[in-house]
């Protein structure tokens, strides 16, 4: 178990030891002197990192707990990342009518949000289960259904590697708080503009689902586990520009972004990761192809 000195911890919350950011903006705001404790040897904290240096692939997998078809297209989802050792990353982003919480029923909980709505609705998102896969296109549509799922993350994976992601989170369990820092390095001079865009998801919740696959169960599962259930954007729902304003990055130089978020009290901290993803900027589609994607879980004890 690690702590820090009392003035170690205000470098680091206060930016005096971020020499090597380029920017800092919202969602980070200062913490209150007074928010910490007298000794600063009750200031703990838990560091985990990973460094990504192949190319990985991002499934965004559009769902809702009133959609029959939902639980054989996760088991698809997961399956398939379990069996590509993981370089697939996957969130769930529970919108539009199948989601919506149905009151005085087992089918109460309500899952949605507002980075989820907004993904739903300008992707044009029309049935579930949809996945989108990198962003890119498949037959014309970037809203891909369940039987090509395989096929297109297949596709992607063979694409060479032109983005290495560093991502690190720091843990602090008394006040709640992740402070997320994110490199950024292109291996190759891209063309366009791009942004970093950082979510938090929470996976293992028990939950009521509907079902029409017997092999998973009945018609309605009634303990049904969901996965990387989509919480919340960190730094907004298409996230920042890397590089300067423009957006326009320079091969071999590491860009750094560090964000602070206050995990919500009610979802299961261990249970969170933070998801982290570049993507080309497009003033229609804000977002219009992935290039690499980073997921880390929040540590938090040793």
């Amino acid at each position: 178990m690690k702590r820090l000195t009392y003035l170690f911890v205000f470098s680091i919350l206060f930016g005096t030891v971020w020499m090597a950011c380029d920017k800092i903006e919202e969602p980070f705001s200062l913490i209150n002197e007074s928010d910490f404790p007298e000794n600063p040897d009750d200031t703990l904290f838990f560091v985990d990192s990973i460094s990504v240096l192949h190319t990985q692939v991002l499934l965004e997998d559009f769902t809702g707990h009133l959609c029959v078809n939902c639980p054989e297209a996760a088991k698809l989802a997961h399956d398939l990342a379990e069996d590509l050792d993981h370089k697939l990353i996957i969130y769930a982003v529970h919108a539009g009518n199948f989601a919506e919480p149905v009151p005085e029923t087992i089918f109460d909980t309500d899952f949605r949000t507002d980075v989820g709505e907004s993904l739903n609705t300008d992707y044009s998102i029309f049935a579930n289960p949809l996945a989108m896969i990198n962003r890119v296109e498949n037959n014309g549509l970037i809203q891909i259904f369940m039987d090509s799922w395989e096929t297109v993350v297949m596709d992607e994976l063979q694409k060479p590697n032109v983005v290495n992601m560093k991502l690190c989170n720091t843990w602090y369990p008394n006040f709640k708080l992740v402070i997320v820092e994110i490199e950024t390095e292109f291996l190759a001079q891209p063309e366009g503009q791009y942004k970093l865009v950082v979510y938090i998801a929470e996976d293992l919740i028990e939950a009521p689902q509907l079902n029409n696959d017997p092999a998973i169960g009945g018609d309605t599962l009634f303990n049904y586990i969901h996965r990387n259930v989509l919480r919340d954007a960190v730094n907004s729902t298409y996230g920042d520009f890397l590089g300067d304003n423009n957006g326009e990055v320079t091969t071999g130089e590491v860009y750094t972004n560090i964000y602070r978020y206050n995990v919500n009290s009610e979802w299961v901290t261990k249970n969170c990761r933070i998801i982290a993803y570049v993507g080309k900027f497009d003033e229609t589609l804000n977002l219009i192809e992935i290039v690499q994607v980073a997921e880390l879980e929040i540590k938090v004890d040793e």
